[in-house]
């Protein structure tokens, strides 16, 4: 199979200046003074994607990847190592990349495709379809100085899916858009999936990466930490975030004695000891040492059907003072699917800070919503921090695993009780015509 994109020990270094005088100074010296300092947003990179991949590169904000997506769209050159990129090469990446400001929708158009070396007819023919799905009326024939993000990434998005590209690469641009632009997004790289090209895309959306990615590649501080299966990438990249040591990472890890279980936690006949999980994360600062799934009235079960009441309860251990603690959970279906996700701060309730040596336990309510029979499996995590800046402390993936029972057919990955009408009348059909 042909190799689309080839990296051969890249690396690219940024000269960093503390103010303009010191840029100035240096040119001035013709190089036998230094008034920088270099910084080097990748390391040492090598790889290969063969025809036909979608890659999803995922890492920390400042890990290098917009800087990678950038090289192989030759927008930077390595500063040393080789890179080769074969095929026609359509990049969405930051907004303002690829589009003049003061050129119209429809001249950068135009423009992008004479520099992919398509005809004038050609770009004519594909205009139409181009002006379609960008959907953003007469702006078309204005500045893109004029547009908002959300109409600059449309047609940006637009142009490059319809240029024929072998090669498209995508940044962090698409969650400009609006939510119903993202899944017309989403289903257009999906035919282009089918179509054999070759996709490269940067992403914060794990979920996204776990469903489209046939390999993912993992960065930190500019160089390739693993690279593979998405499944086995995402979990490396789990460690990272939730700045785990090897000795945390072993699955099924012994839990305490059940003696120092009870003798820690509330002594409740429904809550089960921390024994079994797929991976745990986190320096165990708030350690989770107990939960229980129940129903409405606080009876633990093991299986549900759609409209049940749950009580998913959490029971931690603190041993040092949390200021900010949170706590929350994830449902996934047997496939991975994220079906419920959420987490105290989301819901906007604000827990009280956890002296050092306390023991606190949370509670999650909820009505379980009509799932496809099957089993799912809850994760659950705690921490110190908000939703944005937050500090990780322990994580439990696939701590307990329940079933579903329905009683009806669900042709989707959740079914909805639904009402339905027929009516006939010829009103409705005279207020259409």
């Amino acid at each position: 199979m042909e190799s689309r994109i080839r990296a051969t020990n890249i690396s690219k270094c940024f000269r960093l200046y503390s103010d303009p005088m010191s840029r100035l100074k240096e040119a001035l010296w013709r190089g036998r003074r230094s008034y920088h300092q270099d910084f080097w947003a990748l390391r040492e990179i090598s790889l290969s994607i063969d025809e036909g991949s979608t890659v999803g590169v995922i890492g920390r904000n400042g890990s290098g990847k917009s800087t990678l997506l950038q090289m192989i769209a030759g927008i930077l050159t390595p500063t040393s190592g080789e890179l080769e990129v074969t095929g026609r090469v359509a990049a969405l990446l930051e907004l303002g990349s690829g589009f003049d400001p003061d050129f119209t929708g429809r001249e950068n158009v135009f423009m992008n495709g004479s520099i992919l070396g398509l005809t004038q007819k050609e770009m004519s023919e594909r205009f139409a379809d181009i002006e379609k799905f960008a959907e953003i009326g007469p702006f078309i024939d204005q500045p893109v100085k004029l547009y908002s993000s959300g109409m600059f990434v449309r047609l940006a998005f637009a142009t490059a899916i319809n240029v024929d590209p072998d090669i498209l690469l995508v940044d962090e641009a698409l969650a400009v858009g609006d939510v119903v632009f993202q899944h017309r997004c989403m289903s257009k790289i999906r035919e282009i999936q089918q179509k054999g090209k070759t996709i490269f895309f940067v992403s914060h959306d794990i979920g996204a990466v776990q469903k489209l990615c046939t390999k993912a590649i993992l960065l930190e501080q500019g160089r390739i930490v693993c690279m593979g299966d998405p499944d086995e990438v995402i979990q490396e990249y789990y460690k990272i975030i939730w700045n785990a040591e090897d000795k945390y990472s072993e699955p099924h890890q012994p839990s305490p004695s059940p003696q120092t279980v009870e003798s820690e936690i509330v002594t409740e006949p429904d809550l089960e000891e921390v024994t079994r999980f797929d991976r745990r994360f986190g320096n165990r600062t708030g350690e989770i040492i107990g939960f229980s799934l129940a129903d409405g009235t606080g009876r633990s079960r093991q299986t549900f059907t759609g409209g049940d009441q749950i009580r998913f309860s959490l029971v931690v251990r603190c041993k040092e003072r949390i200021e900010m603690p949170m706590a929350g959970f994830v449902i996934k279906d047997l496939l991975g699917n994220e079906l419920i996700k959420t987490n105290t701060d989301a819901e906007g309730f604000h827990l009280k800070p956890c002296p050092e040596g306390t023991t606190v336990k949370v509670t999650f309510a909820f009505v379980l919503p009509h799932f496809r029979s099957g089993s799912f499996a809850i994760s659950a995590g705690f921490g110190n921090g908000t939703l944005e800046h937050h500090t990780a402390y322990d994580w439990l993936e696939n701590m307990k695993v329940f079933t579903m029972e329905s009683p009806h057919h669900c042709y989707g990955l959740i079914r909805t009780p639904t009402t339905i009408l027929q009516e006939f009348t010829g009103a409705i059909g005279k207020q259409l015509e």
